[in-house]
């Protein structure tokens, strides 16, 4: 029942904040201090509580919603109870230029408990119920300015492909619940060597229908356009979007559906590895060129995401040990690297107005820090040595190295072409702010402010957080091969 609490905690906590009526600056603690606690508590329960499963409601013999906690649970919770007080306190500062933000903080507390809920389901069934209430929860987030035309276009394009998605997953479960007793996650996967083989085509099918609706969220083609329109969104939505929460909730089920579901051994060599592993190339590749043509730093950032969304999807698809392992690693660094380039980004277009790459010509000048963090995240994000970024490239490539096979050489082509064009879509942005040109008229940002403290403390710890595990990151990399190895 402990379980409870954490998911519970942050959704009523959430509940609660347009009933209090605080004033903004007690509303701000109160919803900060809430995440802290969420985290504190879920972090406690995960790596010092003797909490292991725990099944709350039996439908029938196939289906029951339970929560559990395993070793890929613990590396998706890394992810979200770190980065998620860390962006609550960013939106402290960012919605003070926002309408409605009793409306937006509720919101933002209760999609924590509901990724807490899907981090911890125990099956295949209490995943997809807690990943459509992400959909559903998120969703006014996405279309937090509701009078915006735009705003209403991505939530309806968001609404529609997430459900689109999940839609096709649930036929693939369904699928496999027609030849396996329960849907249990289980390290290896649920289902037995002669079983998967005398029902070999119909469980490639169920496969690659689960591939194709979870990696809705993680945008792979053709449902990449989702991401890009959703950065409409206030920054710190688009953060948790791109970061943290929802495209990494595809990534997460699609890691759960490989491994523990279907089993990487099963599936390897098949015709389901082969599309699935088609798509993630293609995403990888398709992201980066998009990325490279898009001029808006948003959306530039957004096509970013679908493109190295992909480089896990595709080590993991390798069915490999070792690509399961790497994919876990990018998906965390990945993680703190991107949340900066988009809290940057937002600081950018509230304090100067200014969000195509063109208009921000010597922006470096009047926010000195952001830029430095953008330069640091930029470094990290194509792969340079002394960051977090390096360490995750690295174990993508080996991951590709030890497979050993064309599919692997392909994935290795196409992460060595789009790390170029990210080098490329990151660098003119810094080349742009730090090196506008002699002819440059520096009257025209004269009406940029500077950021407040609070998003300074933000930039600060998360670019401490990039160099940090880019040069002491073998604790971490030891749990991540422990879990790999289905000890935890």
């Amino acid at each position: 029942m402990i379980v409870l609490v954490g998911i519970l905690f942050p959704i009523l906590a959430g509940l609660l904040v347009p009933v209090l009526k605080l004033n903004k600056q007690a509303r701000n603690v109160y919803v900060v201090i809430a995440s802290l606690i969420t985290s504190v508590f879920v972090f406690y329960l995960a790596f010092e509580s003797k909490f292991t499963s725990f099944t709350l409601l039996n439908i029938n013999k196939i289906f029951s919603i339970g929560f559990r906690i395993d070793g890929l649970s613990k590396v998706f919770l890394l992810i979200i109870a770190t980065l998620w007080p860390i962006a609550t306190l960013y939106a402290t500062e960012y919605m003070e230029h926002e309408e409605n933000q009793d409306s937006f903080f509720k919101y933002y507390l209760i999609a924590f408990g509901i990724a807490i809920g899907l981090t911890f389901s125990k099956n295949a069934i209490t995943m997809y119920l807690f990943y459509e209430l992400l959909t559903f929860l998120t969703l006014p987030l996405i279309m937090h300015d509701s009078y915006d035309r735009k705003a209403q276009y991505a939530g309806k394009v968001y609404l529609t492909v997430s459900v689109l998605g999940a839609s096709i997953a649930l036929i693939g479960i369904i699928i496999l619940t027609s030849v396996v007793p329960n849907v249990e996650f289980i390290y290896s996967g649920v289902i037995n060597e002669v079983v998967f083989r005398n029902n070999e085509f119909i469980l490639n099918i169920a496969y690659i229908l689960c591939f194709i609706g979870f990696g809705v969220k993680a945008a792979i083609i053709p449902f990449t356009y989702w991401l890009p329109t959703c950065g409409v969104a206030p920054t710190p939505v688009s953060a948790l979007l791109h970061a943290v929460a929802v495209v990494k909730a595809g990534v997460f089920a699609i890691m759960r559906a490989t491994h523990y579901l279907f089993g990487n051994a099963n599936l390897y060599g098949g015709f389901a590895q082969k599309v699935v592993v088609t798509l993630a190339i293609l995403t990888i590749l398709y992201g980066s060129v998009m990325a490279v043509k898009e001029k808006q730093i948003k959306r530039r950032l957004a096509y970013s995401t679908a493109s190295n969304l992909s480089y896990i999807l595709f080590v993991v698809t390798l069915m490999t040990r070792e690509g399961y392992v790497a994919g876990m690693a990018h998906m965390l660094f990945h993680a703190i690297i991107k949340i900066n380039l988009f809290f940057i980004a937002g600081a950018i277009i509230i304090y100067s107005g200014k969000e195509y790459v063109d208009d921000m010509k010597g922006i470096a000048k009047k926010l000195p820090l952001p830029m430095f963090a953008f330069l640091v995240a930029s470094l990290a994000m194509v792969g340079m040595p002394l960051t977090c970024g390096f360490i995750s490239k690295y174990g993508l490539i080996m991951a590709c190295v030890y497979a050993d096979n064309y599919i692997a050489l392909a994935g290795i082509i196409a992460i060595v072409i789009s790390s170029l064009l990210t080098l490329i879509y990151l660098f003119n942005i810094i080349i742009v702010a730090y090196i506008p040109g002699a002819d440059f008229d520096e009257k025209k940002l004269s009406k940029v402010k500077s950021e407040g403290l609070t998003m300074k403390i933000v930039f600060i710890i998360i670019t401490i957080m990039i160099i940090y595990f880019g040069v002491n990151s073998t604790s971490l990399l030891e749990f991540i091969e422990t879990v790999g190895k289905g000890m935890i």
